[in-house]
C-alpha cells in the first residue's frame, strides 16, 4: 500500500466545530476497506495537511474533491519515522 500527504485548504476547517463534524465518524476516514485517511492537521497558517494510507492516489484525490479542499500538491510518501520506528514505504 501507498502512502500520500496532502497539504491545501479546506473552507471553514479552522473552526474547531466545523473540523469535527467533517472529521468525526469512522466513515470520514475509512473510504474503504483497503484506504484510509490516517491523519489531518491544521496549521496555524490556515493550511491543512492529511496523510492517506491506499492502493492509488486516485481515492485520496476524490476524498479531497468531496470535502472541499482546495489542495496545493500531493506527494507520494517514501519513508517514515514515528517515535523511533522508521519504515521504507515506497
Amino acid at each position: 500500500m501507498g502512502r500520500w500527504i496532502a497539504i491545501g485548504r479546506a473552507p471553514g476547517w479552522d473552526d474547531l466545530k466545523r473540523f469535527g463534524a467533517e472529521l468525526k465518524d469512522t466513515h470520514q476516514w475509512r473510504i474503504d476497506p483497503k484506504t484510509t485517511i490516517t491523519s489531518v492537521y491544521a496549521l496555524g497558517d490556515g493550511r491543512m495537511i492529511a496523510e492517506y494510507h491506499g492502493p492509488s492516489q486516485a481515492e485520496f484525490d476524490e476524498w479531497l474533491r468531496k470535502k472541499g479542499w482546495n489542495v496545493e500538491s500531493v506527494t507520494p510518501i517514501r519513508f517514515v519515522a514515528r517515535a523511533g520506528d522508521i519504515w521504507n514505504v515506497g
